[in-house]
């Protein structure tokens, strides 16, 4: 009886934590590959960013930074052959990568490869150079590099700031921002060595840059960036004269009506009858003119104001005989 006991008991030890188990295969250690990797050609140099993976395809956390293989080659002819590729390619050097919070920043120069269509691709070396493969390929046509625009400078215009800057280049890219502002927004294009940008209030301060850029395969190749500006514009440009002004002659008034002023900036209309300002802070096209006397004849004009108190030319002379 007392052994019957003790046979469950003994089973109970075998099956607990002193027993050995099913032993673990040995983890592989192998980082997780690059998904992100992006390039560009900017002036002399190409610019290669993508994250550096921190942690190994079983979840487990890279104790030390792991070795980085960067290639920048020719697609092999013949068809693609990704080991024929690599083999070929030239190996970016380790010092020309820059790793901050897991963020690589790569810069390789592209006077070996001016004229030639390359692929740039990454791939994560574990211990022993183990590594999953490559990261997604990127593939550029090189050009001759852009140049930088220079002299760049800014002056008012009608509803406007006007940029100039020298340099010659397929197509210019034009970048803004409000001083105090973060991000930069990119302002438009321009094929010349000028632009007009419409997206601004007088009195806000901006600062812009300026980029050569050209189209290059699938893509575009870029210079270094121009130097920065700040400028202020100031509204020194009136609404154009009011146009269409006619009359419309009653027993005790004359009724005045005119086109509409279409500038973003327009703030009212002054009226002046034979000269002088008889209405002012007219919202409307249009004026009732009820100090008139009868048998008189009198001369009307209309000049538009902006919200910057610039008035425009006055428009053309009507007139009108009052009976």
């Amino acid at each position: 009886m007392r052994i019957r006991l003790l046979l469950p008991l003994v089973a109970m030890v075998l099956g607990g934590c002193g027993y050995p188990g099913e032993p673990y295969p040995p983890a592989l250690r192998r980082p997780v590959p690059v998904s992100d990797l992006a390039v560009i050609q900017r002036g002399t140099k190409l610019y290669m960013r993508f994250t550096v993976p921190s942690t190994t395809t079983e979840g487990i956390v890279l104790k030390e930074a792991p070795e980085l293989d960067i290639r920048v080659g020719p697609p092999p002819q013949g068809g693609w052959n990704q080991d024929v590729w690599a083999g070929s390619a030239i190996r970016v050097p380790a010092d020309s990568i820059k790793v901050a919070k897991n963020v690589a920043s790569v810069e390789f120069p592209v006077e070996p490869i001016i004229g030639k269509s390359v692929i740039v691709g990454v791939r994560v070396l574990g211990p022993k150079g183990v590594s999953l493969g490559w990261s997604n390929l990127e593939s550029l046509a090189i050009v001759q590099p852009l140049p930088t625009p220079l002299g760049l400078t800014a002056k008012d215009g009608p509803d406007s700031v006007l940029l100039d800057w020298h340099a010659t280049a397929p197509e210019f890219r034009v970048f803004r921002r409000e001083v105090g502002v973060v991000d930069w927004t990119f302002a438009g294009s321009s094929p010349r060595a000028s632009y007009a940008d419409p997206d601004v209030v007088y009195g806000k301060e901006y600062e812009y840059f300026v980029q050569s850029v050209e189209k290059a395969g699938e893509r575009y190749a870029e210079s270094e960036v121009s130097e920065f500006l700040k400028f202020k514009p100031t509204d020194r440009f009136p609404p154009v004269a009011p146009s269409g002004l006619s009359v419309i002659i009653g027993t005790k008034s004359v009724e005045l009506v005119w086109d509409r002023n279409g500038e973003r900036d327009f703030a009212s209309y002054r009226v002046y009858r034979d000269g002088k300002m008889i209405a002012e802070g007219i919202a409307a096209p249009s004026y009732s003119d009820a100090a008139v006397v009868n048998g008189r004849k009198y001369s009307y004009r209309v000049s538009a104001l902006d919200t910057a108190g610039n008035e425009s030319a006055k428009s053309v002379a009507v007139e009108a005989l009052i009976p």
